[in-house]
């Protein structure tokens, strides 16, 4: 792969997730039936998915993982997220602080 076709790659990803972020917002001020989508008894599906995301790909590692650092750095993070979401309830901070601590813990428990 060229470098013209490198650069391009990124340009083409970066533009596809973003619109795959705006796009839903766009589209709930413009039309009723999606506005009526972001109340109700649909408020739940976007923290929904993060939940279900983050079950997948954790679930599917700790099955991967050796020794009990690993396992104790996923909790680590998982606490942390658990209790900044619940002091801040801001899912935002919640992930930050679940990355923060996932991280700290590798770089401090023993290997």
């Amino acid at each position: 792969m060229g470098q013209n076709e490198f650069w391009l790659a990124i340009v083409v990803m970066a533009v596809v997730t973003w619109l795959s972020r705006a796009l839903p917002f766009v589209l709930m001020r413009k039309s009723t039936i999606f506005g009526r989508l972001a109340s109700g008894r649909f408020v739940i599906l976007g923290p929904a998915l993060l939940v279900s995301m983050t079950v997948v790909v954790v679930y599917s590692d700790l099955q991967q993982a050796t020794g009990a650092t690993s396992v104790l750095s996923y909790f680590c993070g998982l606490a942390a997220a658990g209790v900044c979401a619940r002091l801040t309830r801001n899912a935002g901070f919640a992930v930050l602080a679940g990355m923060a601590a996932y991280g700290a813990a590798l770089l401090v428990l023993p290997a």
